[in-house]
């Protein structure tokens, strides 16, 4: 915890004093509490206030695929084409004759 010193005015003062007596706290727990809550409520007003929540149901009516978490390959490289030596392989390279040496 640290320490801090601060000057109020008469009013800022008494209001302090009296709260902290009718609640039983010390002045500097009081002042803690107050404080705690004038933080939350400024962080609450800055997350509603975020331009990120105006984001939220942009893409909802965009058309597309409902598929792409299933079928990520045919999305990347395309659809299967049967070659000669495999069922169901894609080709995405040259052909393998290229590769071959004597």
């Amino acid at each position: 915890m640290q320490r801090l010193q601060i000057s109020l005015d008469e009013n800022q003062y008494e209001f302090l004093r009296s709260e902290a007596f009718v609640t039983g706290q010390s002045m500097a727990a009081l002042l803690r509490d107050l404080l705690d809550e004038a933080i939350q409520k400024r962080q609450d007003e800055i997350l509603r206030d975020d331009p990120i929540w105006q984001a939220i149901g942009v893409a909802q009516e965009v058309e597309g695929p409902t598929d792409v978490s299933t079928n990520v390959d045919r999305y990347l490289y395309g659809e299967p084409v049967e070659a000669a030596n495999s069922p169901s392989l894609l080709k995405v390279a040259e052909s393998p004759d290229e590769y071959l040496t004597d």
